[in-house]
C-alpha cells in the first residue's frame, strides 16, 4: 500500500515537472532541466526544475507563466514564491517540486546542477526529452554498445580466421613453389653433372684410342719381314747362280 502511494506521488511529481518545463519553454527559457533527487538522502525536495533567462523582465514573465499554466492544467498553486523583488532568482515551492528561475549570470554563479551532481538530470526541449546521467540510460547505452560491438568482434574474428587460413595456404603455395624450384634446380644440376661426367668419359676414351691403335708390333713384324725378304732373295739367287755352273759343267762333261 505504501509503495503504491509512493508510486502515485512520484508520477504526480513527474507530471508537475513536465508542466513546469512546458511553461518555461513557452516563454523562451534557456537550458531547462529537471533534477531527480529521490535517491539522495537529505534532499529538500523530490525534483528541481531549473532554467535561466537573459533579463530580469524575462525571468519574471517565466515565473508568472509557470504559475498560471500549472494552475490551469493541474489545479495546483505554489506554497510560496521568493525572489520577485529583483527577479534575479525566483524560487517557487510546489512541495515535491522546487522551481528555480535564474537570470543567466546568477545561474552561472550558483551552479545548482553541480551542487546536486549526484542527481539524475533530464534536459527539456521543444523536441522529445533527452535523459542524461541516469543509471538506466548508462546501462542501456552500455548494452547497446556491447550489442553493436559483438558483430564487429565476430567480423574481426572471422576476418582474422580467413587471414590466417589465407596465410597458411599462401605459405603452403610458397613451400610448393620453393620445393618445385629446388627440384628443377636439382634436376638441372644432376643433368649438368651427368653431362660433365659423360664428357669427361668421352674425352678419356678419345685420348685412349690412339694409344691403343699404335701398330708397334705390326711395324716391327713388317720391318722384320721386309728385312727378311731381300735376304731370302739373295740366298735364292746365290743358290741359282751356284747351280747354274754345275749344270753347265755336267752338260759339258756329257758332250765330251
Amino acid at each position: 500500500m505504501v509503495k503504491k502511494k509512493q508510486t502515485q506521488a512520484d508520477t504526480a511529481a513527474q507530471e508537475l515537472c513536465r508542466a513546469v518545463a512546458t511553461a518555461m519553454l513557452d516563454k523562451k527559457a534557456q537550458n531547462v532541466v529537471s533534477l531527480d533527487l529521490s535517491s539522495i538522502d537529505g534532499a529538500i525536495s523530490t525534483y528541481f526544475v531549473v532554467c535561466n533567462a537573459e533579463s530580469t523582465t524575462q525571468v519574471d514573465a517565466i515565473a508568472r507563466n509557470v504559475e498560471e499554466h500549472v494552475r490551469k492544467t493541474l489545479g495546483q498553486k505554489p506554497r510560496r514564491v521568493e525572489g520577485t523583488e529583483n527577479s534575479l532568482w525566483i524560487l517557487m515551492d510546489y512541495v515535491d517540486v522546487l522551481v528555480h528561475i535564474f537570470q543567466t549570470e546568477m545561474r552561472e554563479f550558483y551552479r545548482i546542477e553541480q551542487l546536486w551532481a549526484d542527481a539524475a538530470l533530464e534536459l527539456h526541449t521543444d523536441e522529445p526529452p533527452v535523459v542524461k546521467k541516469t543509471t538506466a540510460v548508462k546501462k542501456v547505452a552500455a548494452t547497446a554498445k556491447k550489442t553493436a560491438a559483438e558483430p564487429t568482434k565476430k567480423a574481426a574474428a572471422a576476418t582474422k580466421k580467413v587471414a590466417a587460413k589465407t596465410t597458411k595456404v599462401a605459405g603452403e603455395e610458397v613451400k610448393k613453389t620453393v620445393a618445385k624450384k629446388a627440384t628443377v634446380k636439382a634436376s638441372a644440376t644432376s643433368k649438368k653433372t651427368v653431362s660433365a661426367k659423360a664428357s669427361t668419359a668421352t674425352k678419356k676414351a678419345t685420348e685412349a684410342k690412339p694409344a691403343a691403335k699404335k701398330p708397334v708390333v705390326k711395324k716391327t713384324v713388317t720391318k722384320k719381314v721386309a728385312e727378311a725378304k731381300p735376304a731370302a732373295k739373295k740366298t735364292a739367287a746365290k743358290k741359282v747362280t751356284a747351280a747354274k755352273p754345275a749344270a753347265k759343267k755336267t752338260s759339258t762333261k756329257t758332250a765330251k
